[in-house]
């Protein structure tokens, strides 16, 4: 082990060097931008070049030096087998319910042994499944290769029960090639509706008639193309005639960056809806007739705009209910009558609370179900009847962290809910009303751990650097001593109104069967604390999102739970800004970190994937006061020269539609060769992976291996030191 080691660390140097000779030279005719009369010096810019020989070279050199420094660690092995047997011994793995109004069930389901999840069908919740389609069966025609593997990422059945709508997609990207199943005789029925983006922009609409559905389609899905992702559009699919493809008419200009999304939501309903989606959970919608859908001659009419602050709502005949934070930070739920809307002056139905968030809400026969959330980690479930304004708190089958609710509509008094925590993982009940009785509706047994009934879970407030108190969520287990000398994980993400909500997150559960405490920091720029917690971690405000995970480290480390030596971060994604902007203000603060796909470099934010759309959270370097916020929230940029950073894991994946892998490059790049000569920073790059939403099970296990192996490493436990 000693000689593979010193391999290792040989490697490391030479690889280093003669990155850091690379890097100079380029250096030597780097980019320098100039805004608002600021010179923003940007030497690694020759890694956005992604298609660029140098570029690709670099980030095969770092792949390789990450591979040995986890090959060169025993606790590697360890760790990985420890995920695969566990894995092996978890229950079936269930995704994508949909149930339907005749109470059939459709979802997806992946055994511990599978590496893709099939699609099954049962008539009931107590009846036998059927297989109905298996996506290893699927070529798609525009496949250059034969042994592509696809997977199903969406699932929607006509109103009919006769068809299905079935999403396909490759190597972990997000746009979806859209086929149609005949449910009766499980064969594929058309022909393919290409670069739909299904998952998170509303879905698939069955038109009324069966024969056909709408999706939003994105003309150009390739990354290279500076048009990627950009104009797109409605378009119906027939089923029954040869120009299948048809563009739905929109008469109001749409920004290049923006999608227009539509709902029906009840096959009753008389009107559709479109909505011009982008990272905002706020949008301008409009309106129309069904019948009238493809008319040319008839404008959409608009129905409520972005200032109405509408983040969820429901269509039943004329009755629009809806969840907004319009002078209600926290929401409120009202109503209005589509045949004459009054979004100024609705019936009020709940009310805002003033310390719980109304998170979710769905609507029965019975009356109005709604989600109350204290500080995104405390959830309660209430009722109201729809002639009286009393909640009534319903009593749970267990305490739970996050609350999902639905239903088949106002004509139906059935009610579903999800609930997890901290140390559980998801579990559904169907809740009866007259005879206040939860029945479990788990289409697979729940995994469960012994370990984790020995855990203690508290839940308290820290003030920050401006007093305001930020939710603190620390997980450990009952016998630890607060020493001072736990190694202690803590996650943080705050952006985009998204509640870091209770979950089993695979981090915590293996990081806490190692012995360590668990912690995520609720910070400004999420929504545990509704519209204005967005809001304060938002744009010019976001140096509140990382202050906030400053003032709750240093109160951990002050309270003995641990100690800046022991102590590890990680974040993903919008959450690389909070944790990136940490370590460059406090690098003394933290031993270690791991950024996940993270965005490192706002002031190039907006020219990479989905860029243009994202400008409406961080801003745009267009506009002056918006730019310095930029700049301020920007981690490359604040890399200083021979600083000790805490030791770093990064990780990109090539075909990412959502953050572009020059970020976390750019990053590793500047503070490798810019930092302090003893910074170890490992930079790993799936050239085939994308955001991560639809890894396989294989890889997923193994990046989770490398994350703990490494994090364990760095915050010094004797299992995972090279020997």
């Amino acid at each position: 082990m000693k000689t593979k080691l010193g391999l290792l660390i040989l490697l490391i140097l030479t690889t280093q060097c003669k990155q850091t000779e690379k890097a100079n030279t380029l250096k030597m005719s780097q980019v320098v931008d100039t805004y608002f009369g600021e010179k923003i010096e940007d030497p690694y810019r020759w890694l956005e070049n992604l298609e660029d020989s140098t570029t690709i070279s670099w980030l095969k050199d770092q792949k390789k030096v990450a591979d040995l420094a986890f090959a060169a660690n025993p606790g590697f092995d360890t760790i990985f087998n420890a995920i695969k047997s566990h894995k092996k011994k978890e229950q079936s793995f269930i995704s994508k319910i949909k149930i339907t109004d005749q109470d059939q069930y459709f979802y997806l389901k992946r055994l511990p042994i599978e590496k893709i999840a099939k699609l099954y069908k049962r008539n009931t919740f107590s009846d036998v499944e059927e297989l109905l389609y298996d996506p290893a069966a699927y070529q798609s025609s525009s496949s250059s290769s034969s042994s592509q593997s696809y997977v199903i990422n969406y699932i929607q059945p006509s109103w009919d029960l006769k068809k299905l709508v079935i999403g396909l997609t490759k190597n972990d990207e997000e746009y979806s090639e859209l086929v149609v199943l005949d449910i009766a005789s499980k064969k594929i029925i058309s022909g393919v509706a290409k670069n739909a983006l299904p998952n998170s922009l509303g879905g698939i609409e069955w038109l009324p008639d069966n024969n056909g559905f709408i999706y939003t389609h994105t003309p150009v899905i390739d990354p290279k193309n500076e048009n990627y992702g950009l104009n797109r559009k409605i378009k119906t699919y027939r089923l029954n005639k040869k120009s299948k493809d048809q563009e739905v008419f929109f008469s109001e200009k749409i920004n290049s960056g923006d999608s227009p999304i539509t709902y029906f939501t009840n096959k009753n309903n008389p009107f559709v809806l479109l909505a011009i989606a982008n990272v905002s959970s706020y949008r301008d919608t409009y309106y129309k007739k069904i019948e009238n859908l493809s008319d040319e001659k008839l404008s959409w009419k608009k129905l409520y705009g972005k200032e109405d602050k509408i983040r969820q709502f429901f269509l039943f005949g004329n009755d629009f209910y809806y969840r907004t934070s319009k002078d209600a930070s926290n929401f409120k739920i009202c109503k209005t009558d589509l045949s004459s809307p009054d979004f100024n002056n609705p019936e009020v139905l709940v009310d805002e609370t003033k310390d719980m968030v109304i998170s979710d809400f769905a609507v029965t026969s019975d009356g109005i179900y709604v989600v109350k959330t204290k500080n995104g980690v405390e959830a309660k479930l209430y009722f109201q009847g729809h002639t009286d304004k009393e909640n009534r708190e319903i009593v749970l089958p267990r305490a739970s962290g996050h609350i999902n609710i639905s239903s088949k509509g106002k004509e139906y008094a059935a009610i579903w809910m999800t609930i997890e925590g901290w140390t559980n993982y998801k579990e559904t009940y169907l809740f009866d009303l007259n005879k206040n009785e939860f029945t479990s509706r788990n289409l697979a047994p729940i995994t469960k751990y012994d370990f984790l009934d020995d855990v203690i879970v508290e839940e308290i407030e820290v003030p920050s650097h401006d007093g305001v108190m930020v939710p603190l969520s620390i997980i450990y287990k009952k016998r630890t001593q607060l020493n001072g000398q736990n190694r202690m994980l803590i996650n943080a993400y705050g952006a985009y109104k998204w509640s870091n909500s209770p979950y089993l997150y695979d981090y915590l559960l293996y990081w806490l069967q190692e012995g360590g405490i668990y912690v995520t920091a609720h910070v400004r720029g999420g929504g545990e604390k509704g519209n204005d917690w967005h809001l304060g971690g938002y744009k010019t405000t976001k140096p509140n999102s990382w202050k906030d995970l400053i003032a709750c480290t240093e109160f951990l480390i002050d309270k003995k739970y641990t100690t800046n030596n022991k102590t590890a971060l990680w974040g993903a994604s919008a959450g690389g800004v909070t944790i990136g902007r940490a370590i460059t203000e406090r690098p003394d603060l933290f031993k270690t970190a791991f950024i996940r796909a993270g965005i490192l470099n706002t002031l190039r934010r907006e020219f990479g994937p989905n860029g243009k759309s994202n400008t409406k959270e961080y801003g745009t370097v267009k506009d002056s006061i918006e730019f310095m916020g930029l700049l301020a929230m920007d981690a490359y940029h604040h890399i200083k020269n021979e600083v000790q950073y805490p030791s770093l894991y990064l990780t990109a994946g090539m075909k990412d539609s959502r953050v572009s892998p020059s970020q976390p490059a750019k990053f590793a790049a500047k503070i490798v060769n810019e930092g302090h000569a003893d910074n170890l920073i490992l930079f790993d790059t799936d050239f085939e992976g994308g955001h991560g939403f639809e890894t396989a099970p294989d890889k997923r296990e193994k990046e989770l291996a490398k994350v703990m192996t490494f994090l364990l490493w760095q915050t010094g436990h004797p299992d995972y030191q090279p020997e």
